[in-house]
């Protein structure tokens, strides 16, 4: 069983640096041609189901690279790690490493990596079971990217997986035993 995870396209909070989670805004320009390239590597994988977090930005790049017209299941486990009262900032105006470092990443009211974590394992699981034999797209955010790495490759020792995600509308693959 496969899963192949992609980011969605960019947002214009993108090309601002501004911390990204709740706030639902559609991808840009450029993000819907970003989804228009990745559209022509998705048409050739072997995909049953795509899984997407229910946000409009990862419905819209679901929908765009999702040729193939497979069923679309919308699921919240997949949102983006809520970053509350830090939802809007500029990522430049504080430590955005220590923000994806486990063990430095408790910061103000924002969802913690562990409390992220798992949400993302269960969910990860619970397709293992569920889907048993099957191949899924799962289209998601930068943010549980890097959750869905650590669940195939671990942490690193310093905790750090800010590097860990994916560009705009890039995709990874992954199997799942």
């Amino acid at each position: 069983m496969y899963i192949y995870v992609i980011r969605h396209g960019q947002t214009d909070w993108n090309i601002e640096k501004k911390l990204l989670s709740y706030t639902d805004i559609p991808l840009n320009a450029i993000g819907i041609e970003q989804c228009k390239e990745a559209e022509k590597l998705v048409k050739n994988l072997n995909y049953d189901l795509v899984i997407c977090s229910p946000m409009l930005r990862t419905r819209q790049t679901a929908e765009i690279v999702n040729s193939q017209k497979k069923e679309i299941i919308l699921d919240k486990r997949l949102v983006e790690r809520n970053a509350n009262s830090l939802e809007g900032i500029d990522v430049r105006n504080f430590n955005y490493r220590d923000f994806w470092t486990l063990g430095k990443d408790k910061m103000e009211d924002s969802e913690t990596i562990e409390e992220c974590k798992s949400r993302v394992y269960e969910f990860l699981d619970e397709l293992k079971e569920k889907y048993k034999g099957k191949n899924l797209l799962i289209v998601t955010h930068n943010g549980i990217c890097r959750i869905i790495y650590t669940y195939f490759n671990g942490f690193l020792k310093n905790g750090d997986i800010f590097d860990k995600g994916h560009k705009n509308a890039e995709i990874k693959m992954y199997e799942l035993k």
